[in-house]
């Protein structure tokens, strides 16, 4: 848990938008395998998909801002330091270069791996109501 709490406190979210997408992913495909005949009334089960993608991209930009404040800070604070504060001081902008890196690119890859769910789920709904 030290690991996510280094690269920022939107790291727990996108542990948690993961674990919703993956199960989401599971529950769509499990209700596109038992799809007999015509679209149920609810229409398709697998869209929902594609929105946790999306909020879990929404959440790492999020996380992106919350470095740059990080770095910002530092910054700040590095004006005017004396030589021995700078290297406690640029440790903490690269924490927040850190932060401004990691949610974005985890969210952004979450939002791949929900499209390419989505487009298989998509390509199976469309072959079992052939």
């Amino acid at each position: 848990m030290d690991f996510l709490s280094t690269l920022g406190p939107w790291m727990y979210p996108l542990a948690f938008v993961s674990v919703i997408l993956l199960l989401d992913i599971v529950r769509a495909g499990v209700a596109i395998a038992s799809i007999d005949g015509d679209m149920p009334a609810s229409g398709a089960p697998h869209h929902s998909v594609i929105v946790w993608g999306f909020l879990a991209s929404v959440v790492g930009l999020l996380g992106t801002v919350i470095g740059f404040g990080r770095v910002a800070i530092g910054a700040r604070a590095a004006t005017g330091a004396e030589r021995a504060e700078l290297e406690g001081m640029l440790a903490i902008m690269w924490e927040g270069v850190m932060v401004i890196v990691t949610p974005v690119t985890a969210g952004l890859w979450l939002f791949t791996v929900a499209l390419i769910a989505w487009l298989i789920l998509q390509y199976a709904l469309a072959r079992k109501l052939r």
